[in-house]
């Protein structure tokens, strides 16, 4: 017997680890863009764990800051900045291919002002997410969006150096479905395919006639019992 108890305390503490670290890994990438710039490729911005109760985190990439250094300096040699944008992809599970991958982007000047940053990870369940789809904004921006104009000509470009030290949040949302729609029955068609056209509502005479004709009658018969009574 305490062989057999040795053996079960044995298979838990085995069997404890695999099931209080079973997590998934998500890669994600970021580069910059810009429509008229040759396109480069996308550099690792970071790994996003989901644990198995749903808490989910994000560590960034050692090179991180490093990329962000880099960016700052290919931003200088960008002649239209207003079309500059700064993606962030997520890698489909066992596709290595980048136009494959879900890309969320955010205009490239609005980095250098930005205190924190919101990745939101779609997935059809989250019990057992298997994310598709990424949002991806930072704050603070203007509220109409439009890039920071500087007064002078000469003003030197923002560094993103601040942006190396972004405070990120990560966001796991599962699919709503939407309300379905409320259907009426179709409309009665005669069978030449014509509509049935609706029955017309009486009026007031035909639908009370009786009770009319009942009541004169009535007043006919006790008016002629009140001439026969004073005859």
């Amino acid at each position: 017997m305490p062989c057999v108890l040795r053996f079960a305390a044995v298979l838990a503490l085995l069997i404890l680890p695999a099931v209080s670290t079973h997590h998934a890994q998500y890669t994600l990438y970021h580069r910059l863009y810009h429509p008229s710039e040759p396109q480069g490729h996308f550099e690792q911005r970071g790994t996003v764990t989901i644990s198995h109760d749903n808490s989910v985190s994000f560590h960034p990439a050692p090179s991180f800051e490093d990329d962000i250094s880099s960016f700052s300096h290919d931003m200088k040699q960008v002649k239209n900045k207003d079309l500059l944008l700064y993606q962030v992809a997520l890698e489909r599970e066992g596709d290595k291919k980048e136009e494959h991958w879900d890309v969320s982007s955010v205009k490239a000047c609005h980095l250098a002002g930005s205190t924190s940053e919101q990745i939101y990870f779609h997935a059809v369940d989250v019990h057992g997410p298997k994310p598709y789809a990424i949002n991806y904004f930072v704050t603070p921006i203007p509220h109409d969006g439009a890039c920071p104009r500087s007064r002078s000509k000469k003003a030197k470009l923002p560094s993103l150096e601040s942006f190396a030290k972004v405070n990120t949040t990560v966001f796991l949302k599962g699919s709503h479905v939407p309300p379905l729609p409320h259907l009426t029955s179709p409309p009665p068609i005669t069978p030449d395919g014509q509509p049935v056209a609706p029955v017309s509502e009486k009026t007031f005479l035909q639908k009370y006639w009786m009770y009319i004709a009942a009541f004169l009658l009535a007043i006919r018969a006790l008016l002629s019992i009140l001439f026969s009574a004073a005859a």
